[in-house]
């Protein structure tokens, strides 16, 4: 199966692969080869793929995820490769979001996005952290 992972900004992965789990907003979902064609949403959560029997992760913020014809596409709001993740910046983003989240008064659209903010920097950090098999 060949999957490609894209964001608005630039192509994140291209590659030939044996299976993927994704994060659905209604739940973790897998993909195996000669899988039946559909469409659904994504949410913030850990991508996993496995190539030449070894897993790999993306960090994933939102979108959406086709298969057709054994070729999966994701177009994600954001997606970073576990190898490309910048720590430091994921713990700078966490820490900054959980700041305003103290500050700001809950229920409010300003509130409800630095909740959005530590979700994704602390997902990214999370995949930041598995180690390779």
């Amino acid at each position: 199966m060949r999957l490609q992972i894209v964001t608005p900004d630039r192509a994140v992965l291209d590659q030939e692969v044996e299976e993927v789990y994704a994060p659905g907003t209604n739940g973790e979902f897998g993909i195996l080869p000669q899988h039946i064609t559909f469409l659904t949403s994504l949410d913030v959560g850990v991508l996993r793929y496995r190539a030449e029997g070894k897993d790999d992760f993306v960090a994933i913020s939102g979108g959406l995820t086709e298969v057709l014809d054994d070729s999966i596409t994701v177009l994600a709001d954001a997606a970073e490769r576990r190898d490309d993740i910048d720590v430091d910046r994921a713990r700078v983003a966490e820490e900054a979001a959980l700041e305003g989240i103290e500050e700001l008064l809950p229920g409010t659209p300003e509130h409800d996005d630095c909740l959005a903010s530590l979700r994704r920097a602390q997902n990214r950090a999370s995949v930041a952290g598995i180690s390779a098999n």
